[in-house]
């Protein structure tokens, strides 16, 4: 399958708001990883801003971060002056070690499915992990998130990030690498938490989010005045964060 590689680097075009608006990742997760993961070196595949990698170099984890636009790349920097950045894709990145751990958030769909999992194994010390996770995001009232997914509906925006699905948690599915021998110890877990969004925040949100920002500048700002009108001063936010863990066998 092929990357849209400009979609993929659209979120360089909004990182004020992209720091901003984006959640964290939990603190229960980041523990989660470590203890699955053995001890040593760790890869993040598209760090973007620094989201999940602040929480892992908080944890004095040994970071090399591979993220392919330089605008990103600087804030990441600046969040996290200890952490070795590579700016580039990781199809072309090649390891100067064998890592213990690599993790990807919110950013493992960037990367060719052609070729992802055998550039995964290949970084990977034999028994090292693998964690991909991501945030979903909903509003957590059910009328108010229909009324919002019924604009993005009127723009094409079917498959946008944002309440497009129900805020529970998931349940069971297959795991990615179900049929890869390459693997083993598949687990998923997932992470549910609340918060509030002042409105501002959630418009902010909108814009840091690759289906909205790839609008042409009249349509963007036409769909963000209908999402603001039904906001008022903000909106309770439900956030899932899905995580699929693997070892690499032998």
């Amino acid at each position: 399958m092929t990357v849209d590689r400009a979609r993929s680097v659209v979120f360089g075009e909004t990182v004020e708001q992209y720091e901003a608006a984006r959640a964290d990742y939990p603190a229960e997760l980041i523990t989660d990883v470590l203890a699955y993961a053995p001890p040593g070196p760790a890869l993040e595949v598209g760090a973007g801003t620094g989201k999940a990698t602040a929480g892992f170099a908080a944890r004095g984890v040994d970071l090399t971060c591979v993220e392919p636009d330089p605008r990103m790349a600087a804030a990441l920097t600046a969040k996290c002056p200890d952490a070795r950045v590579e700016i580039g894709v990781f199809e072309d990145y090649v390891p100067d070690r064998a890592f213990a751990l690599l993790y990807s958030a919110q950013a493992w769909h960037w990367v060719d499915r052609e070729r992802r999992w055998d550039l995964a194994h290949a970084a990977l010390a034999p028994s090292g992990a693998v964690a991909v996770f991501w945030n979903r995001y909903a509003v957590t009232d059910p009328g108010l998130r229909a009324a919002l997914a019924a604009v993005d509906d009127r723009y094409g925006l079917t498959g946008s990030t944002l309440n497009q699905n129900s805020p529970v948690s998931a349940g069971a599915s297959a795991h990615q690498l179900a049929d890869d021998p390459r693997f083993t110890d598949l687990e998923e877990r997932h992470y549910t938490r609340t918060g509030w969004y002042e409105a501002d925040r959630y418009l902010n949100l909108v814009r840091s989010i690759s289906s909205y920002a790839i609008l042409a500048p009249g349509t963007r700002d036409a769909l963000l005045r209908e999402v603001a009108g039904l906001l008022g001063d903000g909106v309770d936010m439900t956030f899932i964060t899905d995580l699929a863990l693997a070892r690499r066998a032998g």
